[in-house]
């Protein structure tokens, strides 16, 4: 059993760290993190998934490219479309705020 004059352990619930707190100040003395132990992945194996990140990346940016590509013409002959009604019918065009005083 601890007496009042040793340091107070506790077990953090979330992390499992050990916080070693002064009993008088409650102040946090230490920390014991709890992290798994590294290891299990070789070199070769980070190494091939870093470059298959890396081809998912590029594979990503040449869709988001293809897509805008494709929006700026889909935007372009909607503007074609939509100038040529206007010449078709002047009648119809919209009024600019200065026309109405």
């Amino acid at each position: 059993m601890a007496s009042n004059d040793e340091p107070a352990k506790i077990a953090c619930p979330c992390c499992n760290a050990i916080l070693t707190i002064d009993r008088d100040t409650f102040s946090i003395l230490f920390v014991k993190e709890n992290r798994p132990k590294a290891g299990g992945a070789t070199f070769e194996q980070s190494l091939q998934d870093l470059k298959a990140r890396e081809q998912q990346k590029s594979t990503r940016f040449q869709q988001a490219m293809a897509e805008e590509k494709q929006r700026k013409a889909l935007l372009g002959k909607k503007f074609q479309e939509l100038q040529k009604q206007a010449e078709a019918n002047p009648q119809e065009r919209p009024l600019r705020p200065f026309d109405l005083e």
